[in-house]
């Protein structure tokens, strides 16, 4: 199966020229129209190797999807639309119980990878539209910052394709990226090396001067990875392509020490070796300070122990999440003991997605994972946005064997914090634009949600669209503000905040996000402890646990008794 999940990525990137016909020596720029669409060499080669992998009746529908990709770049046929019938019916209740999306506007970049900064802005990288699957020009991607107060935003240079790298956010708001796209697949390369090659290359992004460094190589290429910051700052990096080009999912687990200086360079060592049986799995820092990997496949869920850097085994998963699912880390710490609750959903088996969420108690590892209501919709490839009050916002995705077929329009809610397996989800106004298959969603400091549009035509990036999403929630009356907080809080302390009202509901921090294809490598909500302290004063503890709050920086929320959420705050937990 894990070999069967490789070749799927790969065939879906083809729908954009993975077969060139040029040699790979001297070669001009890939073109979208020129090789994928009008070279029957090229798609016949591809079409008898995809029928000897997968199966007639599987490559019969990628090629019907690499065909309509083409019509769709060529103008000759629009992209899949929401339902007029269903916008107008979400349009009308969009101002009480189905949120709504602002116009689309332009974001000129592919958001396959967003990171919210603690400036408030979003950092979007992608490939380089033109050189999309040139293998000669396999180094050369694009970088967006847009700024989420302003809406608006400009380029600034990668340092190389770091487009399906692994990336999380260190302590100090520096982002770390491990790993991304070393070469594109060239079938002219020797047999067993025409894959994609990880980069072996890791760097750190400093959010103030805008500026990246270079941190030292790793062992190995990846080329989706998963990197998960551990409670003392240090980052496990696991999973990927390798360098080679054989195809093989490197099983060397590193793990990334910053240097103090914000522009300082780290370390990087290789602390085990473990199979994560796909690309990209999930990972999250528990309470006891073990690192937990769950999926792609339902045997993979271990323990991760720093130190001794040994695995240990817990239950199985219900089902194996390949194809692109998405999970979530729910932290309540306002009751004792803690609870914290991990859910993984979606993704995809055989020809379809399916809806099999499911949800594991950290304080009751033998209970095992148990089923979480099911989404609405099957969905592989979508964005699940945990919000200020702890309900979860799942958009986009679709629910065909490939990545562009059968994309969702309509978005849902699940009307309970997820540490609540009692709630159901609910259908949500639909965005308009596309996003099926590399697309990102994630909370702004505003508690809105912004949406990227996917990449159905990889080289219209000029009229490239996002939109923002604005939940019920801020439908419901006049939002609560934070008057005054501090800047910095310390593990264990109890800080006072100000509240423009007294009818305080909850108290809570969400991580920024550090999202791509559905994997959120950041995304942590914590929900804290609070006394009220005259008439609009709060005294908010937090927990003393580094492993519960890893130090860094969170957006400060409250909410009011109707469940409005304030408009965050930043603070940075020392």
């Amino acid at each position: 199966m894990r070999q069967l999940t490789i070749f799927r990525k790969t065939v879906w990137a083809s729908m954009v020229g993975l077969v060139m016909a040029a040699p790979p020596i001297c070669a001009a720029p890939v073109s979208f129209d020129n090789d994928a669409c009008t070279n029957p060499s090229a798609e016949a080669r591809l079409r008898q190797r995809e029928t000897a992998v997968l199966g007639p009746g599987h490559a019969e529908s990628h090629a019907k999807a690499r065909a309509k990709q083409c019509r769709v770049a060529k103008g000759l046929e629009k992209a899949p639309t929401p339902d007029e019938q269903v916008l107008a019916a979400a349009s009308a209740q969009a101002t009480n119980t189905a949120g709504q999306w602002s116009a689309p506007f332009v974001i000129p970049v592919v958001g396959i990878t967003a990171v919210l900064l603690h400036t408030g802005k979003v950092l979007f990288w992608s490939y380089e539209p033109t050189q999309y699957h040139n293998p000669e020009a396999s180094n050369t991607g694009v970088a967006y910052l847009w700024d989420s107060r302003t809406r608006t935003g400009y380029a600034i240079t990668p340092p190389e394709n770091i487009w399906c790298a692994g990336q999380t956010i260190l302590s100090d708001g520096r982002v770390f990226i491990a790993g991304g796209n070393l070469r594109y697949p060239d079938p002219n390369a020797p047999e067993g090396q025409q894959n994609f090659r990880g980069a072996l290359s890791s760097y750190t992004f400093n959010p103030l001067s805008e500026t990246w460094t270079a941190q030292p190589n790793m062992s190995v290429g990846r080329w989706y990875p998963t990197a998960t910051r551990l409670a003392d700052n240090r980052v496990v990096i696991t999973s990927g392509l390798d360098e080679t080009g054989s195809g093989n999912t490197t099983a060397v687990v590193e793990v990334f020490t910053p240097a103090a200086s914000m522009d300082g360079v780290g370390t990087m060592s290789v602390v085990s070796l473990h199979d994560p049986s796909g690309m990209y799995p999930f990972q999250y820092l528990l309470s006891s300070g073990q690192m937990m990997q769950a999926g792609p496949a339902f045997y993979n869920t271990l323990l991760l122990t720093p130190g001794s850097w040994s695995w240990s085994s817990i239950p199985n998963l219900l089902s194996s999440h390949y194809e692109y699912a998405n999970g979530v880390l729910y932290t309540d710490a306002s009751v004792t003991p803690v609870k914290q609750v991990v859910m993984i959903a979606g993704g995809a088996e055989g020809d379809s997605a399916f809806r099999n969420n499911e949800w594991f108690d950290v304080g009751n590892p033998n209970a095992g994972w148990r089923q979480f209501p099911q989404w609405l919709q099957p969905r592989h490839n979508a964005n699940t946005v945990i919000l200020p009050d702890g309900t979860l916002f799942t958009v986009g995705g679709n629910a065909a064997s490939n990545g562009y077929d059968n994309p969702h329009f309509d978005s849902e809610l699940y009307n309970k914090p997820a540490g609540d397996p009692t709630g159901s989800w609910i259908s949500m106004s639909p965005n308009t634009i596309q996003a099926g298959y590399h697309s990102s969603a994630i909370l702004l400091p505003d508690a809105t949600v912004l949406l990227s549009q996917d990449d159905m035509n990889p080289l219209a990036t000029s009229t490239h669209q996002a939109q923002v999403y604005s939940p019920p929630y801020l439908f419901k009356g006049a939002r609560p503000s934070i008057t005054s907080a501090p800047g910095t809080v310390s593990l264990g302390q109890t800080f006072t905040v100000g509240s423009s009202t007294p009818n305080v509901s909850s108290v809570a921090l969400v991580a920024p996000g550090a999202v791509t294809h559905g994997n959120d490598m950041h995304q942590r909500y914590i929900k804290l402890r609070y006394t009220k302290q005259g008439a609009k004063n709060l005294r908010v503890t937090l927990p003393a646990s580094s492993s519960l709050v890893p130090p860094g920086y969170y957006m400060l929320f409250v909410i009011d008794s109707q469940g409005v959420p304030s408009v965050a705050k930043f603070v940075r937990i020392s």
